[in-house]
Protein backbone atom coordinates (compact mmCIF):
# COMPACT_ATOMS: atom_id res chain seq x y z
CA UNK A 1 0.00 0.00 0.00
CA UNK A 2 2.96 2.24 0.25
CA UNK A 3 4.65 2.06 -2.45
CA UNK A 4 1.66 2.57 -4.12
CA UNK A 5 1.11 5.62 -2.04
CA UNK A 6 4.93 6.90 -3.30
CA UNK A 7 4.41 5.93 -6.73
CA UNK A 8 0.89 7.78 -7.08
CA UNK A 9 2.57 11.00 -4.51
CA UNK A 10 5.59 11.25 -7.45
CA UNK A 11 2.67 10.86 -10.47
CA UNK A 12 0.53 13.61 -8.56
CA UNK A 13 3.62 15.92 -8.80
CA UNK A 14 4.45 15.58 -12.25
CA UNK A 15 0.71 15.51 -13.22
CA UNK A 16 -1.45 18.00 -11.05
CA UNK A 17 -3.43 19.05 -14.39
CA UNK A 18 -4.22 15.40 -15.35
CA UNK A 19 -4.91 15.12 -11.58
CA UNK A 20 -7.44 17.69 -12.06
CA UNK A 21 -9.44 15.61 -15.23
CA UNK A 22 -9.34 12.70 -13.53
CA UNK A 23 -10.64 13.20 -10.02
CA UNK A 24 -13.08 16.18 -10.64
CA UNK A 25 -14.69 15.64 -13.90
CA UNK A 26 -17.65 14.32 -12.33
CA UNK A 27 -18.04 16.73 -9.74
CA UNK A 28 -17.54 19.54 -12.30
CA UNK A 29 -19.87 18.31 -14.65
CA UNK A 30 -22.32 17.99 -12.02
CA UNK A 31 -21.18 21.25 -10.82
CA UNK A 32 -21.16 22.94 -14.40
CA UNK A 33 -24.96 21.77 -14.40
CA UNK A 34 -26.05 24.16 -11.30
CA UNK A 35 -25.12 27.13 -14.08
CA UNK A 36 -29.34 26.88 -14.87
CA UNK A 37 -30.28 27.43 -11.32
CA UNK A 38 -27.32 30.12 -10.58
CA UNK A 39 -28.59 32.04 -13.61
CA UNK A 40 -32.23 31.61 -12.44
CA UNK A 41 -31.62 32.81 -9.18
CA UNK A 42 -29.32 35.91 -9.53
CA UNK A 43 -31.71 37.04 -12.29
CA UNK A 44 -34.38 37.19 -10.02
CA UNK A 45 -32.12 38.77 -7.45
CA UNK A 46 -30.61 41.10 -9.33
CA UNK A 47 -34.12 42.24 -10.46
CA UNK A 48 -35.62 42.63 -7.18
CA UNK A 49 -32.58 44.69 -6.05
CA UNK A 50 -33.12 46.97 -8.66
CA UNK A 51 -36.84 47.90 -7.91
CA UNK A 52 -35.95 47.87 -4.47
CA UNK A 53 -33.83 50.56 -4.81
CA UNK A 54 -35.24 52.54 -7.50
CA UNK A 55 -32.58 51.65 -10.60
CA UNK A 56 -33.10 50.45 -13.87
CA UNK A 57 -31.26 47.14 -15.02
CA UNK A 58 -29.97 45.65 -18.19
CA UNK A 59 -28.09 42.94 -19.19
CA UNK A 60 -25.21 43.60 -20.80
CA UNK A 61 -23.50 40.29 -21.85
CA UNK A 62 -21.39 37.69 -20.28
CA UNK A 63 -23.09 37.03 -17.21
CA UNK A 64 -23.40 40.93 -16.28
CA UNK A 65 -25.84 43.34 -15.33
CA UNK A 66 -25.51 47.09 -14.98
CA UNK A 67 -27.45 49.19 -12.72
CA UNK A 68 -28.45 52.93 -13.32
CA UNK A 69 -29.96 55.37 -10.95
CA UNK A 70 -29.77 58.94 -11.12
CA UNK A 71 -27.01 59.14 -13.34
CA UNK A 72 -24.83 56.51 -11.38
CA UNK A 73 -23.74 53.44 -12.72
CA UNK A 74 -22.36 50.00 -11.16
CA UNK A 75 -22.02 46.46 -12.59
CA UNK A 76 -22.90 43.10 -11.19
CA UNK A 77 -22.00 39.57 -12.35
CA UNK A 78 -23.88 36.80 -9.95
CA UNK A 79 -22.76 37.44 -6.48
CA UNK A 80 -20.16 40.05 -7.35
CA UNK A 81 -19.90 43.83 -6.72
CA UNK A 82 -17.74 46.47 -7.04
CA UNK A 83 -16.35 46.66 -4.20
CA UNK A 84 -12.42 46.03 -2.47
CA UNK A 85 -9.61 46.66 -4.44
CA UNK A 86 -7.86 43.49 -6.03
CA UNK A 87 -4.97 43.84 -3.75
CA UNK A 88 -7.28 43.22 -1.01
CA UNK A 89 -9.05 40.83 -3.04
CA UNK A 90 -5.35 38.94 -3.19
CA UNK A 91 -4.54 38.90 0.23
CA UNK A 92 -7.81 37.57 1.66
CA UNK A 93 -7.57 34.96 -0.82
CA UNK A 94 -3.91 33.64 0.68
CA UNK A 95 -5.25 31.57 3.65
CA UNK A 96 -2.00 31.46 4.92
CA UNK A 97 -1.27 35.19 4.85
CA UNK A 98 -4.51 36.21 6.07
CA UNK A 99 -3.71 33.91 8.90
CA UNK A 100 -0.20 35.48 9.66
CA UNK A 101 -1.78 38.96 9.45
CA UNK A 102 -4.51 38.45 12.29
CA UNK A 103 -2.27 36.04 14.31
CA UNK A 104 0.11 39.41 14.55
CA UNK A 105 -2.32 41.41 15.52
CA UNK A 106 -3.29 39.24 18.49
CA UNK A 107 -6.39 37.15 16.76
CA UNK A 108 -7.24 33.32 17.43
CA UNK A 109 -6.49 31.24 14.17
CA UNK A 110 -6.90 27.80 14.02
CA UNK A 111 -2.51 26.05 14.39
CA UNK A 112 -1.29 25.64 11.00
CA UNK A 113 1.55 24.50 8.67
CA UNK A 114 1.82 25.52 5.34
CA UNK A 115 3.34 23.04 2.58
CA UNK A 116 2.68 21.21 -0.90
CA UNK A 117 3.24 18.23 -2.33
CA UNK A 118 7.04 18.27 -1.96
CA UNK A 119 6.63 18.88 1.74
CA UNK A 120 4.41 16.33 2.84
CA UNK A 121 6.30 15.60 5.96
CA UNK A 122 6.09 18.74 7.37
CA UNK A 123 1.88 18.38 7.49
CA UNK A 124 2.47 14.58 8.68
CA UNK A 125 5.00 16.24 11.49
CA UNK A 126 2.27 18.71 12.35
CA UNK A 127 -0.05 16.36 12.52
CA UNK A 128 1.59 13.83 14.87
CA UNK A 129 2.48 16.57 17.54
CA UNK A 130 -1.30 18.08 18.07
CA UNK A 131 -3.37 14.91 17.03
CA UNK A 132 -6.90 14.90 16.30
CA UNK A 133 -8.68 15.61 12.91
CA UNK A 134 -6.97 18.41 10.41
CA UNK A 135 -8.36 20.45 7.39
CA UNK A 136 -6.64 20.34 4.23
CA UNK A 137 -7.07 23.34 2.00
CA UNK A 138 -5.73 24.96 -0.95
CA UNK A 139 -3.68 28.00 0.08
CA UNK A 140 -5.41 29.89 -2.76
CA UNK A 141 -7.42 30.34 -5.68
CA UNK A 142 -10.75 27.74 -4.55
CA UNK A 143 -14.04 29.07 -3.86
CA UNK A 144 -17.36 27.76 -2.36
CA UNK A 145 -15.23 24.76 -0.39
CA UNK A 146 -14.17 23.60 -3.36
CA UNK A 147 -10.19 21.26 -2.91
CA UNK A 148 -11.55 21.41 0.98
CA UNK A 149 -11.55 18.01 3.00
CA UNK A 150 -11.87 17.53 6.82
CA UNK A 151 -11.61 14.40 9.13
CA UNK A 152 -7.54 14.11 8.08
CA UNK A 153 -6.54 11.58 10.42
CA UNK A 154 -4.27 9.43 8.64
CA UNK A 155 -1.37 9.37 6.31
CA UNK A 156 -3.28 8.01 3.76
CA UNK A 157 -5.98 10.45 3.80
CA UNK A 158 -3.40 13.27 4.13
CA UNK A 159 -2.00 11.97 1.41
CA UNK A 160 -5.25 11.48 -0.91
CA UNK A 161 -6.66 15.05 0.11
CA UNK A 162 -3.59 17.28 -0.53
CA UNK A 163 -4.08 15.52 -3.92
CA UNK A 164 -7.30 16.66 -4.40
CA UNK A 165 -6.32 20.44 -2.77
CA UNK A 166 -2.94 20.52 -5.18
CA UNK A 167 -4.94 20.55 -8.03
CA UNK A 168 -6.15 24.13 -7.03
CA UNK A 169 -3.30 25.54 -5.62
CA UNK A 170 0.26 24.74 -5.32
CA UNK A 171 0.56 25.65 -2.09
CA UNK A 172 -1.40 23.78 0.47
CA UNK A 173 -2.68 24.78 4.13
CA UNK A 174 -3.40 22.35 7.01
CA UNK A 175 -5.29 23.33 10.24
CA UNK A 176 -6.42 21.96 13.25
CA UNK A 177 -10.22 20.86 13.09
CA UNK A 178 -12.21 23.70 14.85
CA UNK A 179 -15.22 22.60 17.15
CA UNK A 180 -18.59 24.29 17.24
CA UNK A 181 -20.55 25.98 14.10
CA UNK A 182 -19.53 27.67 11.40
CA UNK A 183 -21.21 31.26 11.43
CA UNK A 184 -20.25 34.32 8.92
CA UNK A 185 -20.63 37.63 9.86
CA UNK A 186 -21.35 40.08 7.22
CA UNK A 187 -20.03 43.76 6.98
CA UNK A 188 -20.22 46.82 5.46
CA UNK A 189 -17.99 49.76 5.57
CA UNK A 190 -17.48 48.49 9.18
CA UNK A 191 -21.71 48.23 9.35
CA UNK A 192 -23.02 45.03 10.71
CA UNK A 193 -25.10 43.61 8.00
CA UNK A 194 -26.16 39.95 8.88
CA UNK A 195 -24.99 36.90 10.93
CA UNK A 196 -25.82 33.41 9.30
CA UNK A 197 -25.37 29.86 10.59
CA UNK A 198 -24.23 27.59 7.98
CA UNK A 199 -24.99 23.70 8.98
CA UNK A 200 -23.41 20.34 7.17
CA UNK A 201 -25.46 19.32 4.67
CA UNK A 202 -27.22 16.12 5.12
CA UNK A 203 -29.88 13.78 3.50
CA UNK A 204 -32.89 12.22 5.13
CA UNK A 205 -33.93 8.59 4.84
CA UNK A 206 -37.00 7.13 3.13
CA UNK A 207 -36.35 3.76 4.98
CA UNK A 208 -35.04 2.59 1.33
CA UNK A 209 -32.67 3.96 -0.56
CA UNK A 210 -28.58 4.53 0.35
CA UNK A 211 -27.13 7.62 1.17
CA UNK A 212 -25.62 7.95 -2.17
CA UNK A 213 -29.31 7.38 -3.87
CA UNK A 214 -30.52 9.80 -1.86
CA UNK A 215 -27.63 12.37 -2.43
CA UNK A 216 -28.48 11.79 -6.33
CA UNK A 217 -32.37 12.02 -5.48
CA UNK A 218 -31.06 16.11 -3.88
CA UNK A 219 -29.22 16.91 -6.64
CA UNK A 220 -31.86 16.37 -8.94
CA UNK A 221 -34.60 18.55 -6.99
CA UNK A 222 -31.78 21.13 -6.47
CA UNK A 223 -31.83 21.19 -10.15
CA UNK A 224 -35.17 21.03 -11.25
CA UNK A 225 -37.11 22.79 -8.31
CA UNK A 226 -38.66 26.15 -9.75
CA UNK A 227 -37.47 28.44 -6.98
CA UNK A 228 -33.91 27.43 -6.47
CA UNK A 229 -32.89 26.43 -2.64
CA UNK A 230 -29.35 25.40 -3.74
CA UNK A 231 -26.77 26.67 -5.73
CA UNK A 232 -24.37 23.57 -5.78
CA UNK A 233 -24.20 20.35 -6.02
CA UNK A 234 -23.49 17.82 -3.13
CA UNK A 235 -20.95 15.91 -4.15
CA UNK A 236 -19.31 12.74 -3.16
CA UNK A 237 -15.96 13.68 -2.29
CA UNK A 238 -13.55 13.01 0.24
CA UNK A 239 -14.68 15.21 2.57
CA UNK A 240 -18.21 13.20 1.86
CA UNK A 241 -16.71 9.80 2.49
CA UNK A 242 -14.35 10.79 5.67
CA UNK A 243 -17.50 12.57 7.06
CA UNK A 244 -19.46 9.14 6.95
CA UNK A 245 -16.67 6.54 7.83
CA UNK A 246 -15.23 7.94 10.70
CA UNK A 247 -19.27 7.89 11.80
CA UNK A 248 -19.29 4.30 11.15
CA UNK A 249 -21.53 4.78 7.36
CA UNK A 250 -20.71 4.55 3.89
CA UNK A 251 -22.38 5.50 0.73
CA UNK A 252 -24.51 1.86 0.75
CA UNK A 253 -25.90 2.55 3.87
CA UNK A 254 -29.85 2.73 4.48
CA UNK A 255 -31.16 4.91 6.75
CA UNK A 256 -34.30 4.78 8.14
CA UNK A 257 -37.33 6.69 7.26
CA UNK A 258 -37.00 10.36 8.61
CA UNK A 259 -33.23 9.92 10.04
CA UNK A 260 -31.51 12.67 9.31
CA UNK A 261 -27.43 12.23 7.98
CA UNK A 262 -24.92 14.72 7.68
CA UNK A 263 -23.09 13.66 4.33
CA UNK A 264 -20.11 16.05 4.66
CA UNK A 265 -18.27 18.35 7.44
CA UNK A 266 -17.55 21.74 5.05
CA UNK A 267 -20.40 23.21 5.01
CA UNK A 268 -20.26 25.24 1.57
CA UNK A 269 -22.93 22.84 -0.06
CA UNK A 270 -25.30 23.39 1.62
CA UNK A 271 -29.31 23.73 1.04
CA UNK A 272 -31.55 26.48 2.04
CA UNK A 273 -32.73 24.22 5.45
CA UNK A 274 -29.37 24.00 6.68
CA UNK A 275 -28.45 27.81 6.42
CA UNK A 276 -30.34 30.05 9.29
CA UNK A 277 -30.75 33.43 10.01
CA UNK A 278 -29.15 34.19 13.30
CA UNK A 279 -29.16 38.15 13.16
CA UNK A 280 -30.40 38.46 16.74
CA UNK A 281 -28.22 35.93 18.61
CA UNK A 282 -24.88 36.78 18.04
CA UNK A 283 -23.36 38.44 21.21
CA UNK A 284 -22.31 42.11 20.45
CA UNK A 285 -18.92 41.33 22.05
CA UNK A 286 -18.35 38.58 18.52
CA UNK A 287 -19.79 41.23 16.63
CA UNK A 288 -17.24 44.07 17.19
CA UNK A 289 -14.75 41.34 17.04
CA UNK A 290 -15.76 40.06 13.89
CA UNK A 291 -15.53 43.85 12.89
CA UNK A 292 -12.33 44.52 14.13
CA UNK A 293 -10.58 41.26 12.06
CA UNK A 294 -12.73 42.48 8.41
CA UNK A 295 -10.68 46.18 9.33
CA UNK A 296 -7.55 44.22 9.97
CA UNK A 297 -7.24 44.12 6.33
CA UNK A 298 -9.03 46.70 4.93
CA UNK A 299 -11.75 45.08 3.78
CA UNK A 300 -14.96 47.12 2.50
CA UNK A 301 -17.35 44.41 2.10
CA UNK A 302 -16.52 41.19 4.02
CA UNK A 303 -17.94 38.12 5.20
CA UNK A 304 -16.04 36.81 8.60
CA UNK A 305 -15.98 33.25 9.01
CA UNK A 306 -16.21 32.27 12.64
CA UNK A 307 -16.22 28.48 14.16
CA UNK A 308 -18.26 29.37 17.21
CA UNK A 309 -19.43 26.91 19.98
CA UNK A 310 -22.20 29.06 21.58
CA UNK A 311 -22.84 32.36 19.64
CA UNK A 312 -25.14 33.64 22.37
CA UNK A 313 -22.44 33.60 24.94
CA UNK A 314 -19.81 36.98 25.20
CA UNK A 315 -16.46 36.56 23.23
CA UNK A 316 -14.46 34.81 25.56
CA UNK A 317 -16.60 32.55 26.50
CA UNK A 318 -18.02 31.34 23.20
CA UNK A 319 -15.17 29.22 21.97
CA UNK A 320 -14.95 31.28 18.46
CA UNK A 321 -11.80 31.26 16.31
CA UNK A 322 -11.23 32.75 13.40
CA UNK A 323 -11.81 30.66 10.12
CA UNK A 324 -11.14 33.00 7.35
CA UNK A 325 -12.13 36.54 5.68
CA UNK A 326 -13.80 36.50 2.49
CA UNK A 327 -13.96 39.28 -0.09
CA UNK A 328 -17.03 39.44 -2.17
CA UNK A 329 -18.68 37.32 0.08
CA UNK A 330 -21.74 35.26 -1.34
CA UNK A 331 -24.88 37.06 -1.38
CA UNK A 332 -26.81 34.12 -1.74
CA UNK A 333 -26.18 33.09 1.34
CA UNK A 334 -28.14 35.83 3.08
CA UNK A 335 -30.80 34.96 1.07
CA UNK A 336 -31.83 31.05 0.87
CA UNK A 337 -32.32 31.15 4.60
CA UNK A 338 -34.45 28.71 6.25
CA UNK A 339 -37.15 31.48 7.55
CA UNK A 340 -37.18 33.32 4.55
CA UNK A 341 -38.95 36.12 6.93
CA UNK A 342 -35.66 36.54 8.38
CA UNK A 343 -33.94 37.73 4.94
CA UNK A 344 -31.86 40.65 5.18
CA UNK A 345 -32.05 42.89 2.02
CA UNK A 346 -27.72 42.49 1.79
CA UNK A 347 -28.01 43.11 -2.18
CA UNK A 348 -30.15 46.74 -1.42
CA UNK A 349 -28.06 47.95 1.16
CA UNK A 350 -24.82 47.13 -1.07
CA UNK A 351 -26.35 48.90 -4.28
CA UNK A 352 -27.31 51.60 -2.05
CA UNK A 353 -23.71 52.32 -0.70
CA UNK A 354 -22.19 51.66 -4.22
CA UNK A 355 -24.32 54.73 -5.25
CA UNK A 356 -24.38 56.74 -2.10
CA UNK A 357 -20.26 56.51 -2.77
CA UNK A 358 -20.28 57.51 -6.20
CA UNK A 359 -22.26 60.42 -5.31
CA UNK A 360 -19.35 61.69 -2.44
CA UNK A 361 -16.81 61.84 -5.05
Amino acid sequence: MLKKLKKGFFLGLRSIEQGRTVLFSKDWRLRNQFERPRSIFFNRYWNNVAEGVGAEIDFVGYGFFRLRRDGKTTFVRQGEVMLDDHITLNIAGNKPLVHQLLKEQGYLVPEYVEYDLSTLSKAKEFMRKCGGNFVVKPASGAAGGWGITTKINSAVRLYHASWKASAFSGKLIIERELPGKNYRLLYLNGEFVDAIRRDSPGVTGDGKSTIKELIDKENAMRLNSKMPYALSPLTVDLDCKYTLSDRGLSLNHIPADGERVEVKTTTNQYSRHENHSVLDEIHPSIVDYGRKISNAINVTFSGVDVMIEDCTLPLKESGCIVNEINTTPGLHHHALVSDPEKEVPVGQKVIEYIFSSQAQE
